[in-house]
């Protein structure tokens, strides 16, 4: 009976852990941003909010800070996958700090774009393989499924917007995702 006790938490975190490696799979091979649904106006500061909410009340030694403005123009996107992306990055972020560090989610607006980006001071990537992180299956840790990037990159750019990363070794790694503005899309439907 102690060892089943004992044991079961252990199970119940594997199970959710192989769900979860499905799921990505799953997502990766067919999704919804191959056109299922319509392209959404999105309000990047409700969906960072309320992702940054869920970390900041997680325990540990880990700063999650968030700068993204109020006034920001709404995004073309869909509002859930925006969230998964968010998710994505901070998780990312997070593996990449060994100790306490500073995770920062900000954004600001161009002309036709927003700038999304999540800053961290974590270990950073090494020069020669940050042309692979996005690559399906690809990953620098020993545990997760080397999708999460992979994913990120499909669902913005099914978005019409861009992902860049720059990290320096020992001093972290900025993630931006360029956003067209929702205007922008409205008009290229009126002009097509």
């Amino acid at each position: 009976g102690d060892i089943l006790d004992k044991n079961i938490g252990v199970i119940l975190r594997e199970i959710d852990h192989l769900a979860a490696i499905a799921r990505s799979f799953s997502r990766f091979a067919a999704p919804q941003a191959a056109g299922e649904l319509p392209l959404e106006a999105v309000r990047i500061q409700d969906v960072a909010e309320e992702v940054m909410n869920l970390y900041r009340g997680g325990e540990g030694v880990l700063e999650f800070d968030s700068q993204v403005p109020s006034h920001l123009p709404p995004v073309q996107a869909r509002e859930a996958e925006l969230r998964e992306v968010l998710i994505n990055l901070l998780e990312n972020s997070r593996a990449a700090i060994e100790m306490e560090g500073r995770i920062v989610v900000e954004a600001d607006s161009g002309e036709d774009q927003v700038e999304l980006r999540v800053r961290d001071n974590g270990k950073g990537i090494p020069r020669e393989l940050l042309a692979r992180i996005f690559e399906p299956h690809f990953s620098t840790r020993s545990t997760g499924t080397g999708l999460g990037l992979a994913i990120v990159r499909r669902l913005v750019e099914a978005w019409g917007g861009t992902v860049d990363v720059e990290s320096q070794v020992g001093v972290g790694t900025v993630i931006s995702i360029l956003i067209p503005h929702w205007d922008d899309h409205n008009r290229q439907l009126r002009e097509g």
